[in-house]
């Protein structure tokens, strides 16, 4: 049962008393294809950068989020698309301001007309209640030419404050350490501190099928450079051997040469001796016999 307030109640505490929970029958809580994939998205690289670096970031998307309700024995339920909170990473049906001890450090919600209103009207001043530090509101598709990347946070003298995009329409999160986010038409984007993007899984996969298929080809190419060294080995393998059996013939040609010459040679040595001797035995013939 309500309790009926003692006092006149501010508009906080009276949206807080009235305000309806975030259901699935409430208008702004269908969602499309578009805005799914931009959470999804963001889930998967705040969850990697956090794995990465070491941090005590549960994120978490469209999680419920309870929170007490003012002048109410009831607690109000929220479902901001996304959330980080510093926490361990453990599986929550929901997060429970009261029991945790602490609100979610910073909430998105990826607006859409339906959720425009609700988005932009009541959920800064519910969220503040709650003692989020910061709130983004992500609007890609919005019609009335203002930002499409926005919110509120806490000041360090002001409190709870509207938080605008810096001239390049970037967002610049104390929560998430100087994470940087920025509209990439319907996707929501993250720059680390030194403004390198941060991936998503599917460029990962991207780059990983790259990375493979480019070491298949320099496999291949490796593969056709052996067999090309291998096929020039057998070439020059071949010309030596030919050289070598024509060394052999020529060495075996050369030798018959030198046997044929030096037994020319000697054949005309022996035909000289022969032809020699005649002379003188002819000479002698010619000669007058003594009386």
């Amino acid at each position: 049962m309500t309790t009926i307030p003692s006092h006149p109640l501010t508009e906080t505490e009276l949206l807080l008393l009235t305000t309806p929970d975030d259901t699935e029958e409430a208008p702004w809580m269908p969602m499309p294809d578009w805005q799914w994939r931009t959470i999804a998205l963001l889930v998967a690289m705040l969850r990697r950068h956090a794995l990465e670096h070491g941090r005590r970031w549960y994120v978490v998307g469209e999680l419920k989020v309870s929170m007490p309700r003012e002048e109410a024995p009831c607690e109000l339920d929220l479902a901001p698309d996304l959330l980080v909170a510093m926490a361990a990473d453990a599986e929550r049906s929901s997060w429970n301001v009261r029991l945790e001890g602490v609100p979610p450090a910073l909430v998105l919600e990826v607006m859409t007309e339906e959720s425009r209103r609700r988005d932009t009207e009541e959920k800064p001043a519910l969220y503040d209640a709650m003692g989020v530090a910061e709130y983004v509101i992500f609007a890609p598709q919005r019609r009335d030419g203002g930002p499409a990347l926005f919110g509120y946070r806490r000041g360090p003298r002001e409190g709870w404050v509207p938080w605008q995009a810096d001239l390049e329409g970037r967002l610049r999160s104390e929560v998430l350490e100087g994470l940087r986010c920025y509209p990439e038409g319907n996707r929501l984007r993250l720059l680390d501190p030194a403004g390198v993007p941060l991936p998503t899984e599917e460029e990962l996969l991207q780059r990983e099928i790259a990375a493979r298929q480019l070491m298949e080809r320099q496999a291949e190419i490796e593969a056709l450079a052996r067999e090309a060294a291998e096929r020039h080995a057998a070439r020059e393998l071949e010309a030596r051997e030919l050289a070598a059996r024509q060394a052999a013939r020529d060495a075996t040609a050369r030798a018959a040469a030198e046997r044929d010459a030096a037994e020319a040679h000697a054949e005309v040595r022996r035909l000289r001796a022969l032809l020699g001797g005649s002379s003188e035995q002819a000479r002698a013939s010619n000669q007058p016999q003594p009386a």
